[in-house]
This record gives C-alpha cells, structure tokens and sequence, in this order.
C-alpha cells in the first residue's frame, strides 16, 4: 500500500509541477490562470495520458493515470484499456477497488497521511515549482496539422517547458532539457476543477476481501 500512495503522491507532484509556473507578462498566460485556481479552490482532477501498452502481454491498450484531490481526500485510478484501478486515501484509511467488480475492495485502516492537510501539500508544492521557471513567450505552432496556442516557460538555465493549449483546454507539455538533449511529452485527456463525489467513494454495499485481492490489487499497480 505503502507503494500505491507514493505513486499517488509522484502523480500529484508532476501535475502541480505542471500548473506551477511564474509569468511576467502584462496578460495572465492561461497556464498561470491553471495555478490561480489551485490557490483558491479546493478540488481538482487531472487525466494523463501514457501511451500504449500490451495488456496481458497481446491486448494493445491506452494507459492512462488519474488523480484527483477533494479536500483532504486523494484517489488515484489507473487504465489501461478496460481494466482500472483505484486507490483512494482519506481519513477513514485506504481503499482500493477494481471499478468493474464493484462489489469487493481492500483496505488498510492505517493511513500514512492522517493528520495531513493533503490541499496545502498540492499548493505548497505549487508555492516551491513557481520560484524555479518563469513564462518567456506565447505564439501558435502547428503539429500534426492541427494549431494550438503555446506558452513557452523556462528554468533560467537549461530547460524549456511548452504548454499547448486547444482553446481554453491544456492538452500537451512538451519539457527539452539543453544539457541532455532529452524531451519529454505529457498529454492530458482531462483537467477539471469540479469532480463528482463517487470518484472518492467505495461502491456502496461492497464486501471487503483484503486477504483474497490484495495480491491482486497490488500486482496491477506494481505493473504501472
């Protein structure tokens, strides 16, 4: 369990990695107005979307790793294809269920995070991002012949991060670092200020099968 929260807890670093960001100019950058609202809201949902794998070793599906934090309440799912995973972390311990046999879940009574504010850990971190990159440029680039509107951002050294925007929607970061010559891509499918209580929820009237699907549950995640 210990390794599901700290994927959970990686997945909402790099999303308020994603969101943090200084502007200097005389217009907020959209990608700036998404660190706004981290300031004064207390929900979030955030879609990543990582690309293919072989499910079962033949079934080509989409991974996908969501997070989403409400309060002071954290539920990570994780896809790939049919199959789904979810964790969900809050006062009452941690849960886990697979969303498509909604009538079992595991749990762990004991949870690492009791007594943390989980909302001030995401704007903290966003509080700690923002002093290190700061908004360079705005300009529309077209790839794979469709346009989008790009804010451009760097770390006063090396890296150079690109948020692509499709209208008002974050779709893309594109992060090039000069001194490796790496890139590296992260799609978003979704990012929302509003989610739907049930995603933090234990399907109602579920058996707890801890000592039967733990096992399992963890296989899958390990696997992500």
């Amino acid at each position: 369990m210990k390794k599901i929260l700290s994927i959970a807890l990686a997945a909402i670093m790099m999303m308020t990695s994603v969101f943090c960001i200084g502007a200097f100019a005389a217009e907020t950058p959209k990608a700036d107005a998404l660190l706004d609202r981290l300031e004064t809201e207390d929900e979030v949902l955030v879609t990543i979307n990582s690309g293919r794998t072989m499910l079962f070793g033949f079934l080509p599906s989409d991974i996908k790793n969501t997070v989403a934090v409400k309060g002071n309440t954290i539920a990570y799912e994780y896809t790939a294809g049919f199959l789904k995973v979810r964790v969900i972390a809050s006062e009452d311990g941690i849960s886990a269920f697979i969303p498509i046999l909604p009538f079992f879940y595991v749990k762990l009574d004991r949870n690492p995070l009791e007594g943390a504010d989980i909302w001030q850990l995401v704007k903290d971190a966003a509080n700690l991002t923002q002093g290190f990159i700061q908004y360079i440029k705005s300009y529309n680039e077209t790839v794979d012949g469709k346009e989008y509107y790009v804010e451009e951002y760097n770390d006063r050294e090396f890296v150079t991060s690109k948020f692509y925007f499709d209208g008002e929607e974050l779709v893309m970061l594109k992060v090039e670092d000069a001194s490796t010559h790496s890139v590296q891509y992260t799609y978003f499918d979704d990012i929302s200020f509003e989610v739907d209580d049930s995603f933090f929820e234990v399907p109602s009237g579920a058996f707890d099968l801890s000592p039967i699907l733990t096992g399992l549950i963890l296989s899958i995640i390990s696997a992500a």
